[in-house]
């Protein structure tokens, strides 16, 4: 094991580490005998991926994990054409630039979470792939991501996004975590059929351009700057679907004190869940009572106001 600071000692993928990490033998695509389809080289400590996929060898490979290692670069797993799941995660990888031209028509799905990414490419010609996670690592833009067809779930948690600029349009996309990021704005969301939002820990002062996720039933935005009411407005009228909500951590919520579930509830009555907490038969009832007084309390306000209008107006009329 190599010191922190020091370069890793080398030690590439051989024919042995191979051979012992290959199991699940199957009939190979269009016949014509059997293969292994599974590679398992997690926790190797391996820094390179010597030869693999080169020469056509292991070219039936449909799912490779090779997490916990020191990989710094992945071009030759994309040669791997029948691949269909890659873990990645916890390595040394600095750039997947290389899946820009990679040949993995069958990928669904992807780990690249816990490296050191700082942007990530077009992942275009993945044109089947479902699952995308770059959790922990060190991404700032979006930029050249761009639109992508068919991707169901991507994690970018624990990055350092300012913005979503250059996410795109994800037409397919039902679940999007964005946790632990340094967003201030939801601008940029484009997400049609999203079901599942999370941005907590975030630098959000505002919920304007939440309508990007007009299908959104579970929403956590705890732990930001919401402080406005008014921003509540944005989810009754832009999210009507909207049933699961964290608000925990605003300066909203503090401001609602121990009667936030009410408070929010009075204005969102679609909810069934808040800051984790079922929505009971009781704060139902919590939640009209609070409204029928808010109700008196404006009642009150308006009365006042035009009592206060009419002495101004009796005032002004004894000084002429």
């Amino acid at each position: 094991m190599a010191e922190d600071g020091e370069e890793p000692e080398f030690l590439p993928l051989t024919h042995e580490l191979v051979a012992e990490g290959l199991s699940k033998i199957e009939l190979v695509v269009g016949g014509g005998g059997f293969a292994f389809t599974k590679l398992d080289c997690s926790g190797k400590d391996l820094t390179t991926l010597g030869n693999l996929g080169k020469g056509g060898h292991h070219v039936h490979l449909k799912h490779v994990v090779l997490s916990n290692n020191k990989l710094s670069d992945m071009k030759e797993v994309t040669r791997l054409s029948h691949l269909l799941t890659l873990h990645l995660d916890n390595n040394a990888l600095e750039s997947i630039d290389c899946l820009e031209d990679a040949e993995l028509p069958w990928c669904q799905r992807i780990d690249a979470s816990s490296n050191r990414l700082q942007k990530l490419p077009s992942l275009s010609t993945l044109g089947r792939l479902r699952f995308a996670h770059f959790g922990t690592n060190e991404v700032t833009s979006l930029a050249g991501f761009g639109d992508h067809p068919v991707i169901e779930e991507l994690d970018l948690k624990e990055n350092k996004l300012e913005s979503l600029e250059g996410l795109g349009k994800l037409e397919k996309l039902r679940k999007l975590i964005l946790t632990g990021n340094q967003l201030k704005s939801l601008e940029g969301l484009d997400t049609p059929v999203l079901t599942h939002l999370e941005v907590k820990g975030n630098q959000l002062t505002s919920l304007e351009h939440i309508a990007g996720a007009p299908e959104c039933m579970m929403l956590d935005i705890g732990s930001n700057q919401i402080e406005a009411e008014a921003e509540l407005q944005h989810l009754k009228q832009e999210v009507k679907k909207l049933t699961e909500l964290t608000l925990a951590g605003n300066p909203l919520a503090d401001n609602f004190g121990d009667t936030c579930k009410t408070e929010v509830l009075v204005r969102l009555r679609k909810l069934k869940s808040i800051d984790g907490e079922e929505v009971t038969d009781d704060d139902i009832q919590a939640a009209k009572a609070r409204e029928e007084e808010m109700i008196e309390e404006e009642r009150q306000r308006k009365e006042e106001e035009q009592r206060e209008l009419e002495e101004k107006e009796d005032g002004d009329g004894d000084g002429e």
